[in-house]
């Protein structure tokens, strides 16, 4: 990452995407190219046919759109890649009147990179992921690794609008929530997953043949050629190894001496494919910032606001800075807050630790 460029750059560009597109939110801010299916032509871009420029600009004003299997608007951190908007499926009916109405699931706009927020609420219906016309929106690798998305006959969009009709009826095994859709590909387990969940969780993916294991069925992963860590060459503690969700190779934990958490995990990038958060893109590694908690990137003057150096301790970005004491989370709207005690505690509540200690004192040195 020494000269600042597109991530992928220098990666096949033949990259998975999807047929039915018409248009995608934030094109031009992409990661790294990952590893292409074996399958030629399971999936393929076709940016070609957009106008990027001109997509850009009908997609700005638009309001917020959500993913119709993790809940998640626009590029989030857990590496689902760019939203996309998919045509209605053949034999769509535009008036959907005939459904059942639901309600309306929270928008995760603000909460956008909180694992917690993933998925869908029980009472979410088709009505609530589906536009009227039949259109539905959806992320990159929310799609590729869904259950049952294949090319058939030249056009699979029909196949991803099946998913997401089953995905709303499906629960998590991770997070409990439902827009489930990438099983387990071992014989007899029910287990299914959103995407940032699968990483989450520790289950084992294989970029190379789009399969995934849970953590119950990790053993049968060492059959896999892409099982083993680019580090040490060995698939040694599967339950070690981290999942680069740009490029598909796998590392232990160790190997990096990284501590693996479920945060770590999701939405996780290797060295080579690592890009700055906001600007996604690599380069200038010595206004690279690391968040100790997520393993997430960002530029020094891509911050709000920025700031002139690297800080000599410990830095969390503002996706996992958690008030220890009231539970605040900060959004982009508080980004002037001051954070305490390595970031575990918001200014409001030092500011109540302070006073209380205060008036202790004051009790305490008070003549009788």
């Amino acid at each position: 990452m020494d000269d600042q460029k597109p991530p992928g750059e220098d990666k096949c560009s033949d990259t998975p995407a999807a047929d039915g597109i018409v248009s995608t939110e934030e094109q031009g801010s992409v990661e790294a190219d990952p590893l292409k299916p074996p399958e030629e032509g399971l999936v393929r871009e076709v940016l070609d046919t957009v106008d990027v420029k001109e997509e850009l600009l009908q997609t700005c004003s638009l309001p917020p759109k959500r993913c119709a299997f993790c809940n998640c608007s626009k590029w989030s951190l857990h590496g689902q890649r760019e939203l996309l908007r998919f045509d209605p499926a053949p034999g769509w009916t535009a008036d959907l009147s005939d459904l059942p109405e639901g309600k309306q699931p929270a928008s995760t706009e603000a909460g956008n990179d909180d694992l917690t927020l993933i998925g869908f609420a029980d009472s979410v219906s088709a009505r609530e992921v589906f536009e009227p016309t039949g259109h539905f929106w959806a992320h990159h690798w929310c799609v590729v690794w869904s259950a049952g998305v294949v090319r058939a006959e030249g056009s699979w969009l029909s196949l991803v609008n099946k998913a997401v009709i089953s995905g709303i009826a499906q629960k998590c095994e991770h997070c409990k929530r439902q827009g489930a859709t990438i099983p387990c590909h071992a014989e007899g387990c029910q287990r299914h997953y959103h995407f940032p969940c699968a990483a989450a969780s520790g289950c084992f993916q294989s970029m190379k043949s789009l399969k995934l294991l849970c953590p119950e069925h990790l053993d049968q992963a060492v059959q896999m050629e892409d099982s083993r860590c680019m580090v040490c060459d060995a698939p040694g503690e599967l339950r070690d190894l981290l999942f680069c969700t740009s490029c598909g190779l796998h590392y232990h934990g160790t190997c990096l001496e990284i501590t693996v958490t479920p945060r770590k995990r999701s939405g996780w990038q290797c060295h080579e494919c690592k890009v700055c958060q906001t600007c996604r893109l690599s380069g200038e590694d010595s206004k690279m910032l690391v968040c100790e908690a997520c393993e997430k990137c960002y530029h020094t003057y891509c911050l709000n606001p920025a700031i002139e150096s690297l800080p000599t301790d410990f830095w969390k970005c503002k996706s996992c800075r958690v008030c220890s004491d009231c539970g605040f989370r900060p959004s982009s709207l508080e980004s002037s807050i001051q954070w305490y005690e390595n970031y575990s505690l918001c200014e409001g509540c030092r500011e109540q630790r302070c006073n209380k200690a205060n008036s202790t004192e004051a009790v305490q040195h008070s003549p009788e």
